[in-house]
């Protein structure tokens, strides 16, 4: 007993490290081997899920939070929320300008910056609340599950798109990569991750699985570009009532 207790010391001294890493800044080396894994193999991802294992892999939402933590991070060094609404606004005339100017209140320059601080708090509650509602889809698949499951099975399938999402801020941003590509692209990470990683006691097989993937795929996409409408006008409405 003696001898097997300091190993055991040591790695409960590693875990509570790794853990206070992970729940400080969102990521550690269990989050990157779970976001490997949602690519090289999610069925074993998915499948830690409805056993209820949270040792193997990083919760999803959990998970999910850190990507996002770190798409709001690297936005915010091009600009964010802020520069891409000052893009848009950059094709009015000058006098469209001014007159916006009116309507707002303020200069428009701080009209930007109260926009993206805004958005930039509300964009994962709104991406993770609007998602959410495809758990209400995947209950009704399969076998009966319990809610936290089917949860963690679709923030797992947000996760890989939202790598994907990831990856290609700075090609999108710098380099003009046009953003339906991007649409496209993301749209194949939760394709890859739903029909490759789902048990087939969820979703059987052949063209039942096939056809369950690309419906949780497009319901996703929807929501996604749903909530996010729904972000810019709640912001636009708190740049109103800013003081």
């Amino acid at each position: 007993m003696s001898v097997s207790e300091p190993g055991g010391q040591d790695h409960k001294g590693r875990k509570d490290h790794e853990d206070l890493i992970e729940d400080t800044l969102g990521f550690n080396l269990r989050s990157l081997k779970t976001l490997y894994a949602l690519f090289a193999t999610p069925r074993a991802v998915m499948q830690a899920i409805v056993e209820r294992d949270r040792e193997r892999y990083t919760p999803m939402i959990r998970l999910f939070l850190g990507l996002m933590g770190a798409q709001i991070a690297l936005s915010v060094i091009w600009g964010g929320h802020a520069g891409m609404l000052e893009q848009a606004f950059s094709t009015m005339s000058e006098e469209q300008l001014q007159n916006m100017q009116l309507i707002v209140g303020r200069p428009l320059e701080e009209f930007y910056e109260i926009f993206g601080t805004i958005a930039g708090f509300l964009q994962p509650i709104f991406v993770g609340l609007f998602t959410a509602g495809s758990v209400l889809v995947l209950r009704s698949i399969g076998e009966p599950r319990p809610f936290s499951v089917n949860l963690n099975l679709m923030f797992a399938i947000l996760n890989a798109g939202s790598l994907i999402g990831l990856a290609l801020m700075i090609p999108q941003t710098q380099l003009g990569l046009p953003y339906p590509i991007t649409v496209i692209l993301v749209m194949l990470g939760y394709f890859q991750a739903f029909f490759r990683g789902m048990p087939e006691s969820i979703v059987g097989t052949g063209m039942k699985r096939l056809g369950y993937s690309l419906l949780m795929t497009v319901l996703l996409i929807v929501l996604i570009f749903v909530g996010g409408l729904m972000m810019q006008i709640t912001a636009m409405f708190g740049v109103y009532l800013w003081p």
